[in-house]
């Protein structure tokens, strides 16, 4: 305890004296003393100082082109500790936030955890991954030798740091408090819509008297006088009615409470509260509402209800820096681009006519967020618009300056929860009076604005009346559109909302494909409903929205981007990152102009060079410090490159989703999905297959060996395990095998009817494909008896895992059946081999396949039946591919005589620097086929490979001869190239 106590001494003294030179010493002059001072602070916190712990001063950023372009200096980074952004002694740091946070947006991969804005006197410390809009603490600078905590991460040996403000705690114990009250009052029976209303005017009573729209603690202290359930009715709708009093009241207990509005309050609710839900009101009085986050209390609180013994602290909310990825590109940036440019006119007179149109401009500015939820989007949008009006009101100052222009009747919203768009309404109201004082703006608080019209309870889609057709739903006018729609996959649409739903929004949407997902159908509505971006409205025609993965591939790609980008311009997008909003699910995020074609870039304020973000892994993301000292590593990080073109694939590289399909690769169907199973009691054990071969030796004829990709790529590749495999044969036929089809009639024939009766539709009929399944029980859902047919002719076949990042194909032989985890190519020679193993069908595969999280997913008809073979290669060209992927197949099987963990083992290897024998192979490989191919390495392959996908489909469409996949007619011996090696069954 003594060392402990002296150290503490010292770390106090320390600071203490770094305090003292400050007090002596600077000045605070930004320019002339910020390096000097931030050397001395790392000392204080033992650091050797500025550049000794491996820091930057002046850090160069480069600057994006809506601001300008060139490089800033950021005064201190330390990746991936801090970003310290230093300002001269009294400047206001809350009007620098926006310059902070745009450098540490830019300072990846490795991006610091924490940032601190400092004017000499106090640091604002800041963690943008987790709070966004509030410091998570301010310290003054003669606090630091009593209270280092919030700086802790900065020791040599970093402790968890303490902050005052974490708002997330606050919000989510604040989200509980109310969440309980709602619920007992709810299993009390009483009507769940003035339970709402009630919940939800205690909830604005609550961050009223703590954001100073009531009285201090008058809330508090009325619940404090509630002795009696009767009490409670009386003195809270009295206080109710008072909020909803125009003038307020003349006297008595609630003068002094002005008006609030006449829309939540326009019904007061009470209710004789029992001691028990008063005490829960109590609690949340305690908390403090100042520092609870309104665009993620309702999330969290909707997570609370109706729920036992369940609290919001395992809630997912969608983070502010996500959200911003949105509205940072879709509504600031545009808007700084104009403030800038007024700002740079010289004529004082014309500069302020310039700052006043773009005021009164950006006072029109209609929002909408057809997807709101509780409003979390929509609340950070109208924060962002009110510091772009501060910045305005700072330029024009004097008395043109008109206070209070921007304000929340702009926003829209909709949703198909109720609840949610109640919470929204809510969270937009009390916005403006934090605005006020997170800004220090002139403009009056109450009365809230009313936004019953703003905000609407519905399916933003589709609309189904009592009597007649369904119809779109109507969506208000907007001039930018930003939002969250419903991560659903296509196969999800029918057993999560029906065949009817869905069978109506596809002919109202017909074009969207009935395989898209359903978001696509938010992205193409709203490219619909947007107007267009003008050289008069650069800050209109404007979306900005997530969506699944599958929005940048297929048939997703088709209904919604495809469209955007035939109308208009992506400027920004992320092709793939894990989303906060949702455990486990990975997202996609575009933004885009709607613009006519001939319209000018420049004049619609369309950069050059548009931002590209993608998600960086492992080692690459940047440096981490060890376990234990400051921030956990993560799995991820984001970066961002700069694109000339963002094409609707959400990529700058060569657009490859033009492609088109090939009838030489799609009629002979090469390329198949593996057989699924559909019930896993098709399948049987070592020992289940041994015992029943040996009771009916016949059924043998219809149990195969079978693996799938785990089984290939992770350990001992031989399959160990069975499938009854009946084919198309009929039932009778199947009874020839008097054990397997025994077993199939115990084991799959009860579940499959039990599927079929849990399946049924709101009518009560049961689906088709479970219908289908049960009149066919003996069969696998879907035998695939083409390929099979196929398979068996040869007496080995190509297979590689369906979902990858880097397809390793392999040789089978024939009479193992593949799962539908694996894609299957119906060749046994080894130059299909060296084709599909090679870099050119990699790339294409990366560039046209689906995504599954931070996986690729094979595709046969976008990957395999766009991909162009070879159409002229040589004889020796022919052979040296072949003999090329032979001496791949050699060099990894060499390998896994050595390395345990099968092929992903041996494939990982590749990632580490230095020579490798199976790299040198794989790159004799990549040579031997772009020479097949007459293609050059010093040119973009994908480019060549598009070129020439449209010269054979153009030779197609005029009936003449192309080379198909597979072996060339024109090589003399093609037994010469089919070799023996194959993964085979177990002896």
């Amino acid at each position: 305890m003594a060392d402990a106590s002296a150290a503490m001494l010292s770390r106090q003294e320390r600071l203490q004296s770094f305090v003292d030179w400050c007090a002596a010493h600077i000045s605070g002059d930004e320019k002339g003393e910020a390096q000097l001072f931030l050397d001395r602070f790392m000392q204080a916190f033992h650091q050797k100082g500025l550049l000794e712990c491996g820091a930057t001063a002046e850090f160069r950023i480069k600057k994006s082109e809506e601001d300008g372009g060139g490089t800033s200096f950021a005064d201190f980074v330390w990746k991936p500790i801090v970003l310290i952004e230093m300002k001269k002694r009294g400047a206001d740091l809350a009007r620098h936030y926006q310059q902070a946070f745009k450098y540490w947006e830019r300072l990846v991969p490795g991006r610091p955890r924490y940032v601190i804005l400092c004017n000499f006197d106090e640091f604002w410390i800041y963690d943008f991954d987790t709070q966004i809009e509030e410091p998570l603490d301010k310290l003054r600078l003669e606090e630091l030798p009593s209270r280092s905590g919030p700086l802790s991460f900065l020791f040599p040996v970093p402790q968890v740091p303490v902050f005052k403000n974490n708002q997330e705690e606050v919000t989510r114990e604040a989200a509980d408090h109310l969440a309980t009250l709602f619920n007992k009052l709810v299993a009390r029976d009483l009507p769940r819509d003035r339970v709402q209303r009630f919940v939800l005017q205690c909830l604005v009573a609550l961050f009223s008297e703590d954001i100073g729209l009531l009285p201090e603690y008058f809330f508090t202290r009325l619940l404090a006088k509630c002795e009696t359930p009767e009490d409670a009715y009386d003195k809270i709708s009295g206080l109710f009615r008072a909020m909803n009093t125009k003038g307020g009241e003349a006297g008595g207990a609630y003068e002094g409470v002005d008006y609030f509005n006449g829309g939540l309050f326009a019904e007061p609710v009470a209710f004789n509260l029992t001691p028990d839900e008063l005490k829960q009101l109590k609690n949340a009085a305690e908390s403090n509402w100042k520092a609870v986050r309104p665009e993620i209390f309702g999330t969290i609180f909707e997570h609370s209800l109706e729920t036992e013994e369940r609290h919001a602290y395992g809630a997912h909310f969608t983070s502010g820096v996500d959200i911003m990825k949105i509205i940072r590109p879709t509504i600031i940036e545009p808007w700084e681009q104009l403030i800038d440019a007024a700002l740079a006119i010289d004529d004082a007179k014309k500069r302020r006519k310039r700052l006043l149109e773009l005021q009164e401009q950006l006072a029109h500015v209609r929002v909408l967020d057809p997807a709101c939820g509780s409003g979390n989007f929509l609340y950070l949008a109208y924060r962002s618009m009110k510091r772009l009006e501060r910045r305005i009101l700072d330029a024009i100052r004097g008395k043109e300056a008109r206070y209070g222009l921007v304000n929340a009747s702009q926003f829209y919203g909709m949703d198909i929860q109720p609840f949610a768009v109640e919470l929204a309404k809510v969270t937009m109201m009390i916005a403006r009076k934090l605005a006020i004082d997170e800004l220090h703006i002139q403009e009056q608080a109450l009365p809230l604005d009313n936004l019953d019209a703003n905000f609407v309870t519905g399916d933003a889609l589709i609309t189904f009346p009592e009597d007649g057709a369904p119809f779109r739903t109507p969506w208000p006018a907007a001039d930018v559109i930003i939002g969250n729609p419903p991560f659903l996959g296509a196969k999800r649409l029918k057993p999560e909302h029906g065949s009817d739903y869905v069978n109506a929004v596809r002919k109202l949407y017909p074009e969207v494909p009935g395989m898209a997902d359903y978001c696509v159908y938010w992205i193409a509505r709203s490219q619909q409903h947007l107007p267009d971006c003008t050289a008069a409205t650069p800050w209109a025609g404007r979306a900005g929205l997530v969506g699944t993965q599958n929005i940048r591939n297929n048939k997703s790609r088709v209904g919604g981007l495809d469209h955007v980008a035939a109308g208009g311009t992506i400027v920004e997008a992320v092709d793939n990152q894990p989303w906060s909003g949702e455990a486990n699910v990975h997202v996609s995020i575009a933004n885009w102009v709607k613009h006519p074609p001939k319209a000018k870039a420049k004049e619609l304020l369309i950069p050059a060079k548009r931002r590209l973000w993608f998600k960086v892994e492992g080692a690459a993301a940047g440096p981490r410090r060890k376990k234990g000292q400051g921030p956990a590593t993560k799995e991820y990080e984001i970066d961002f490159r700069d694109a000339l073109v963002i094409n609707s694939a959400l990529s700058d590289e060569v657009a490859v989703s033009n492609g088109k399909r090939l009838i030489a690769n799609s009629k002979a169907a090469y390329c198949c999905i593996g057989q699924m199973v559909g019930q896993r009691e098709f399948v049987l054990t070592q020992a289940e297959y041994t015992k029943l071969t040996k009771d009916d030796p016949k059924s043998s004829d219809v149990i195969y060996p079978q693996t799938n990709a785990v089984g290939l790529l992770d350990g001992d590749p031989t399959p160990n395990r069975f499938v009854i495999d009946f084919l198309n044969r009929d039932q009778l036929s199947a009874r020839h095998f008097a054990g397997a089809i025994r077993h199939v009639e115990q084991h799959v024939l009860p579940v499959r009817r039990q599927k079929a009766n849990e399946g049924r539709s709101e009518s009560g009929k049961q689906r088709p494909h479970h219908k289908q399944f049960l009149e066919r029980w003996w069969q696998l859902a879907f035998p695939r008896t083409e390929m099979i047919a196929q398979i068996e002719n040869l007496q080995r076949y190509i297979v590689c895992s369906r979902v990858t990042k880097r397809p390793i194909t392999v040789f089978l032989e024939s009479s193992i059946r593949p799962t539908d985890s694996l894609v299957c190519f119906c060749f046994n020679d080894d130059y299909s081999f060296g084709v599909l193993q090679s870099a050119p069908h990699w790339q294409w595969f990366v560039a046209n396949c689906s995504k599954l999280k931070s996986d690729y997913r094979y595709s046969p008809d976008s990957v395999f039946d766009t991909f162009p073979w070879p159409q002229a290669p040589r004889i020796g060209d022919i052979d040296a591919v072949a003999d090329a992927g032979r001496e791949v197949r050699r060099v990894r099987d060499e390998a896994l005589a050595k390395i345990t963990g099968g092929l992903r083992t041996v494939y990982r290897t590749l990632e580490l620097p230095g020579k490798h024998p199976l790299k040198d192979a794989h790159a004799a490989l990549d040579a031997a086929v772009l020479k097949a191919y007459g293609f050059s390495a010093k040119k973009d392959l994908l480019k060549q490979l598009l070129d020439l996908n449209h010269e054979v489909a153009a030779s197609e469409s005029r009936g003449e001869a192309v080379t198909a996949p597979g072996v060339p007619p024109n090589y003399p011996k093609p037994a010469k190239l089919v070799t023996e090696d194959c993964i085979r069954p177990a002896e």
